[in-house]
């Protein structure tokens, strides 16, 4: 009977043995992958921030033409090119 439980429990060791080397590959491959996602994380980061800021340029932009279109249109009806 002695050995019978030895045998047993040598099978439940080698088998929670195998089971930690699995794991562990596991944990690696989620290690991994997690990496992955941070630089994903990142990159979406910068994006989201370029596009705020060229939104904020062209917004600048558009605000300056405005204003240059009014300027042009002011001038033109000062010499009577446009009507008032």
């Amino acid at each position: 009977m002695d050995n019978e439980l030895k045998e047993a429990l040598n099978s439940v060791l080698n088998k929670l043995d195998k089971l930690d080397k699995r794991m562990e590959v596991v944990e690696f491959k989620i290690d991994r992958h997690t990496e992955k996602f941070d630089d994903l994380d990142l990159k979406v980061d910068n994006l989201d921030i370029r596009i705020r800021n060229t939104e904020s340029n062209i917004r600048k932009d558009i605000r300056k033409l405005s204003d240059e279109n009014e300027t042009v249109i002011e001038v033109l009806r000062q010499r009577d090119f446009l009507p008032r």
